[in-house]
């Protein structure tokens, strides 16, 4: 990998710079021959390769990943807001005659839970809330990645350009977007060279706000505003600013007043520099303010999609740009993975169905290409006479749509409960009739996320659904549905698929009879089962679970003697100390 697309302190070559000298200044004297031993030593070793994280790693790591409950259920309510915001504006173009929302549907089914959730499904318009949050997603996370592992980040950037003019409803917004756009790559192309400047990452916001309330806002910061005398008071106005992510891979202190002079010229926009990145959710964000979405009128959303239809709102550039096109061709997205008890760390995941890459050996890549080079190929042509074209079949258009069309299986996600879950998605589902080529993969995902679901300790299904709907009603106080969520793992489910059957009837032989007497009410429910057997106690942890305890209690026996010494010298030294104290003070 390059040396300026690190993701990884192990893909990336370590930073000699320091941060207070001049980062393209060559290194002198001593620190020369530092450099240059070091470089060597680097060149000389072969790189390692890096261990893949597969989707089934993710599947069996994030499954039952508990998030708090009432941050969850703020997380629910946001969602359906913005669901809300998009069946609003998905309305809106309808009744202008633009229909966004395709003709399938689609069901997400929770592969632990069992909860049937229809959504709809729309077309690939990012003007749309949770289309663009979709398809943010990966520039965020991947964004996040870049930077926490690029050994030059901390001099990363966040600059908005502000266009000088704003724009009225019904006016030429797309122009505008468009040629703040072009300015900007040619901009950065420029900047690259004259200044040492690397653009990353690039995306268009704009601000609704009318000519009175522009005016007003100019007044108070201390500027000159006649915008109410230009376009009208009440006339909604829309700001269109973009907001960019650059990095300085060189000093340009004392040329900073003429590279902004370079900027508000190649641009033709006014320049306000937000220093280091904090957030990267800060830069990479929705076009527009949702209270602006929501206080636009019909006709306005309609000219807003029109505005932005088939335009890139968020662009990546530079050398970020080249880091994504490389994941994706090597099949890999970026995945918060769990790690422990905190927020998880983002990686690299191979795609589901795709191989780690084999190691390429150059010399013998460079000889089949040359034999390759050397070999003429005449593609072959097949023509099918009339005759053989009589004998296929003609296509038939289906009158019916076929039911319950399983279309994959996603990654664990925390949508009806606290606790995530993978969800089957399913197309035209229908739960009076049965499943067709995919029944046998869903029953195998239903079991293998429950396996995972088991093994990492999550709750039983009705009781995460019972927390997730104490936190949606929040009828119940914050520290009630907490302590419900912490205890809900603890209540024992015997109807869990991991209780291990008896191997043998010597298994069941070794179980001691309970003799004890019991109340009516339990003696009532036991006699519902005749022939049945009472025991004193059934163990359900496996022979190897067992071992393992065994193993790590012997081990912390052995240790236990050394650590007894190490204390008991720990408090001879304390004990000397004191005294040799107290002399001293005397």
């Amino acid at each position: 990998m390059s040396l300026r697309l690190g993701y990884d302190q192990s893909d990336a070559a370590p930073n000699f710079t320091h941060p207070a000298k001049n980062v393209d200044e060559p290194a002198k004297g001593l620190s020369k021959l530092i450099a240059s031993a070091v470089a060597a030593l680097e060149t000389s070793v072969a790189p390692v390769r890096r261990s893949h994280t597969t989707h089934d790693d993710v599947m069996r790591s994030n499954t039952a990943w508990s998030l708090d409950p009432v941050a969850w259920a703020k997380r629910q309510a946001a969602t359906k807001v913005l669901e809300g915001q998009t069946e609003r504006i998905a309305d809106a173009l309808l009744r202008a005659g633009v229909n966004v929302v395709l003709d399938g549907d689609l069901t997400m089914i929770g592969a632990v839970t069992g909860v049937v959730e229809h959504q709809r499904v729309y077309r690939a318009v990012r003007f749309l809330p949770t289309v663009a949050g979709r398809d943010r997603r990966g520039i965020v996370n991947g964004l996040k990645l870049f930077i926490s592992g690029h050994p030059n980040s901390r001099y990363f950037r966040y600059a908005v350009m502000t266009c000088a003019q704003p724009v009225p409803v019904g006016g030429d917004l797309r122009t505008v977007i468009r040629g703040l756009s072009r300015r900007i790559s040619k901009w950065s192309h420029e900047a690259r060279k004259k200044y040492g400047i690397e653009a990353l990452y690039r995306g268009i916001e704009f601000t609704r706000a009318t000519a009175a309330e522009r005016d007003a806002a100019a007044h108070a910061r201390g500027e000159t505003s006649d915008l109410s005398e230009e376009y009208g008071a009440d006339t909604v106005l829309y700001h269109v600013h973009a907001n960019v992510l650059y990095w300085p891979t060189r000093n340009i202190a004392k040329l900073w007043p003429e590279f902004l002079r370079f900027t508000h010229h190649a641009t033709d926009a006014w320049w306000k520099d937000n220093g280091r990145v904090e957030k990267v959710e800060e830069i990479v964000k929705y076009c527009s303010k949702p209270a602006d979405t929501l206080a636009a009128s019909d006709d306005e959303l309609v000219w807003l999609y029109q505005a932005t239809r088939r335009l890139k709102i968020c662009q990546p550039l530079g050398v970020f740009k080249l880091w994504l096109a490389e994941l994706e061709k090597a099949g890999e997205k970026v995945v918060r993975v769990r790690d422990g008890r905190g927020d998880g760390r983002l990686r690299r995941v191979l795609k589901r169905g795709r191989k780690p890459p084999e190691p390429v050996d150059e010399y013998l890549e460079a000889k089949k290409a040359e034999q390759e080079a050397g070999e003429a190929v005449t593609p072959a042509v097949t023509e099918i006479a009339d005759s053989d074209k009589a004998d296929v079949a003609p296509k038939t258009q289906r009158e019916t749509p076929p039911s319950n069309v399983v279309l994959g299986l996603t990654l664990p996600q925390w949508r009806h409960t606290p606790w995530a879950e993978p969800l089957i998605m399913v197309q035209h589902y229908d739960p009076t009739k049965a499943f067709g080529e995919g029944s046998g993969d869903i029953e195998a995902w239903r079991q293998r996320a429950r396996e995972d679901w088991d093994n990492n300790w999550g709750p039983s299904p009705a009781e995460a659904l019972r927390v997730a709907r104490m936190a949606l009603d929040t009828v119940m106080s914050a520290d009630d549905i907490r302590e419900a969520a912490e205890a809900a793992p603890y209540i024992v489910h015997t109807c869990r698929p991991t209780v291990p059957e008896p191997r043998n009837e010597n298994d069941t032989a070794q179980l001691e009879n309970d003799d004890r007497e019991l109340s009516e009410d339990v003696a009532e429910i036991v006699r519902m089962f005749p022939g049945a057997r009472r025991v004193v106690y059934i163990g359900f942890e496996s022979s190897e679970r067992l071992a393992r305890q065994a193993r790590m209690r012997s081990s912390l026996a052995e240790k236990e003697a050394h650590w007894a010494q190490w204390r008991r010298n720990s408090g001879d030294r304390l004990g000397l100390r004191a005294d040799t104290l107290q002399q001293n003070a005397a």
